[in-house]
């Protein structure tokens, strides 16, 4: 059994005690993410399916291959919580990167970091939202004068997992999925930053920002880990 599937039946620390840390992007021992690993995360540069309207900018730190995307995937789907603050920490630089670049947008007042959601069953399988710890490490990172986490989104039940469905099924399965946290939604003229872990088609992005907009909040802008596409 690999570390990974280990570490979905037992505690992290039981686990760390039987199975070494390793990288979970190229298994280097002792340490969650190796430098090298982390430097997969730090080329922030902006990115757009065709899916997606020039606005807001869209900012991924790397591409979704290689140990970038193994570290990604430990995260999120094999129990690497470990993993949340080295991954944080990259987006907290990244975030700094995007709120200097559009000071008219995001300076302001504190910038809410809001998290993409997962679907509930997915949500449930992985022990909670994924995305949550991630940003609130990068909210550390950024100082709390700064940024602040507004957890506001949230998919209903029926969303099926878009794995292996091209763009129009996605925009379709995501139609009306996404709703808000009446109570958790940041005020009117507050900066938002969307936050996700991978950018294939831009359905969920697009998605969620629809649901924002809707509600008369716009999006500043959105980070994601990787992207999937150039």
């Amino acid at each position: 059994m690999s570390r990974d599937s280990f570490l979905r039946t037992v505690p992290h620390a039981l686990a760390d005690l039987v199975l070494p840390l390793r990288c979970a992007g190229c298994a280097e021992r002792a340490t969650a993410l190796c430098t090298g690993c982390e430097r997969d995360f730090g080329a922030l540069r902006r990115v757009r399916p065709e899916l997606l309207p020039e606005e807001p900018p869209v900012y991924a730190l790397g591409r979704y291959r290689g140990n970038a995307r193994r570290a990604v995937l430990a995260y999120k789907e094999f129990g690497r919580r470990d993993l949340a603050k080295p991954l944080g920490s990259r987006l907290a630089r990244a975030a700094r990167s995007v709120i200097d670049e559009h000071p008219e947008r995001l300076s302001a007042g504190p910038v809410h970091l809001v998290p993409v959601p997962s679907r509930p069953s997915a949500a449930r399988a992985r022990g909670g939202p994924h995305l949550s710890p991630l940003v609130r490490f990068a909210r550390r990172g950024l100082g709390g004068e700064t940024a602040t986490v507004s957890d506001c989104l949230r998919m209903r039940r029926g969303v099926r997992d878009s794995v292996g469905l091209d763009t129009a099924r996605r925009i379709r399965n995501l139609s009306g999925g996404v709703v808000l946290r009446s109570a958790r939604v940041p005020e009117v003229g507050e900066p938002v930053v969307l936050v996700d872990d991978v950018l294939t088609t831009g359905a969920t992005v697009a998605s969620c920002s629809a649901a924002l907009r809707a509600a008369g909040r716009g999006v500043a802008a959105a980070l994601v880990l990787v992207a999937a596409r150039r």
